[in-house]
């Protein structure tokens, strides 16, 4: 990856550096090639650990890469993956976040039903999402996202 996510926030390219495209794109050799969204997760949290309410722009930026996204299987995938890393990262009070703080609380009906619009079609499309073939099914993926403390049932929203 060349680019950082300050210079995302400076090139007005969050949502590219949280989906990994161009200069964000992470390969991680144990990622069969493709992006890894941690790493870029864990780089936004490093940057954003060090504002002044870094909580509050991380909801901001989530809430402007979320409304980039559209129905297409590398969109949802990214949130999926995205999701998950902050579940991750929440249970284990990581940079700043804390069990008391959830991400899909701060986001109106609006940006909710998006998110359970994508996971729907993540669900039904989960065969063209690259590498999905060697992947565990979707459901079973999810299952550590309800073990890191995810609340919703993102299905359904």
């Amino acid at each position: 990856m060349k680019g950082d996510f300050e210079q995302a926030i400076n090139n007005n390219e969050v949502s590219a550096y949280l989906k990994g495209e161009g200069d964000y794109f992470s390969p991680e050799e144990f990622n069969m090639g493709y992006h890894s969204y941690i790493m870029n997760f864990m780089g936004m949290m490093f940057y954003l650990e060090k504002r002044v309410n870094p909580y509050q722009e991380l909801v901001k930026y989530f809430k402007l890469y979320l409304s980039s996204l559209k129905e297409d299987v590398l969109d949802a995938w990214s949130l999926f993956k995205n999701i998950n890393c902050f579940y991750y990262f929440r249970k284990n009070n990581r940079y700043f976040l804390t069990q008391n703080k959830d991400l899909i609380d701060e986001l109106i009906a609006e940006e909710k039903k998006k998110i359970g619009v994508l996971y729907r079609y993540l669900r039904e499309n989960f065969d063209k999402v690259p590498g999905a073939a060697d992947m565990r099914p979707i459901n079973d993926q999810m299952k550590f996202v309800y073990e890191d403390g995810c609340s919703y049932d993102l299905f359904s929203l």
